[in-house]
């Protein structure tokens, strides 16, 4: 590996030593274009540094056709669920090129942790940092989202298209809390609120507001149009958006 791991932004204020003892703590693993890295719904357990190649981010709502989020070329990262402590990946990375990865997974990052404490504290405020990063980018996302409507989707021409129509694994439940999670990093953002995952029920969410939405005569606003709007994008079979304790 010849500690590769300086290429990456991500432990950019690690000496050479320092990236010597990581490095054993990853295994290299290589993809054909076209094939699945990771798979929406699987469980996140690893993280992944992409040191070539080009793969493409992408997200099946629960009834709905593929939607294609962003590419990434080398140098970046991807499989952040399993920092953020999501118990399952919230979508698909699959590889435009052929492509290789540095990985590492939960196990090891706890012997890591455990072997080479002032190190292993250097790598996760890095990883803290660059959550914080992401949590930024995802309130773009949605910002985004809101004002100009769902992602592209994918077109008939994309190379890895054959792994999509394989069924996704992940429930329903997972994926709504994964893009309230999203929306709510922008409300509170903006806002000071946040929206949370209650109940699904038949054709009814039910979210639970906070902070600054409590209270807030501008909260329905929130609930009806930001909440549920972005919702049904991704869920039509959802019919009903509601507050907690409040019947619809």
């Amino acid at each position: 590996m010849n500690t590769e791991l300086k290429h990456f932004h991500l432990f950019k204020d690690l000496t050479n030593d320092e990236l010597l003892e990581l490095e054993p703590f990853f295994f290299t693993r290589t993809f054909k274009s076209g094939k699945a890295i990771i798979e929406q719904g699987e469980l996140a357990t690893c993280l992944y540094l992409l040191t070539f190649g080009r793969v493409e981010l992408i997200y099946k709502p629960y009834d709905g056709e593929p939607l294609r989020l962003t590419s990434l070329g080398a140098g970046s990262v991807f499989g952040w669920s399993a920092v953020l402590g999501n118990p399952v990946y919230s979508s698909t990375v699959a590889s435009l090129d052929d492509c290789e990865v540095l990985a590492i997974c939960g196990e090891d990052l706890t012997t890591f942790k455990k072997k080479f404490p002032k190190t292993a504290a250097k790598v996760f405020e890095s990883l803290a940092a660059s959550v914080a990063d992401r949590r930024i980018d995802a309130e773009k996302q949605v910002s985004h989202m809101i004002r100009h409507g769902r992602p592209g989707r994918l077109p008939a021409e994309w190379k890895g298209d054959d792994v999509m129509k394989r069924s996704v694994p992940s429930p329903k439940v997972e994926q709504l809390k994964v893009l309230l999670t999203n929306l709510s990093a922008y409300i509170e953002q903006f806002h000071g609120g946040s929206v949370e995952f209650v109940a699904l029920e038949g054709d009814t969410l039910e979210v639970k507001l906070g902070g600054a939405c409590m209270g807030c005569p501008l909260s329905p606003s929130t609930l009806h149009g930001w909440v549920e709007g972005t919702v049904r994008q991704f869920f039509p079979e959802i019919k009903h958006v509601k507050a907690e304790g409040v019947d619809v």
